[in-house]
């Protein structure tokens, strides 16, 4: 896919689920999600099962910010790797 089809599968990914992350698509169709404050199950590993499910696959996570409890910052970064049908 090229990254302007990525962003629109992206934005019907996000209306689909209610999700309101920061994101974009950089030129090499990587798409990068900034979640803040997230729970690690309910924000961060459901983001990352989500994803998975639609073809993409994580390819790195950078936390930016924690507090020693479940719920933490970090921007994780996508690839499309196309669907397990």
């Amino acid at each position: 896919m090229t990254p302007k089809e990525i962003e629109k599968d992206v934005q019907r990914i996000m209306k689909k689920h209610d999700f309101f992350y920061e994101w974009g698509v950089y030129s090499n169709g990587d798409v990068e999600f900034n979640v803040l404050c997230g729970d690690w199950k309910h924000d961060h590993g459901f983001l990352t099962y989500i994803m998975q499910e639609y073809g993409y696959k994580q390819v790195r996570e950078v936390i930016t910010e924690e507090d020693g409890s479940d719920c933490y910052s970090s921007i994780h970064t996508f690839k499309y790797v196309g669907k397990n049908e």
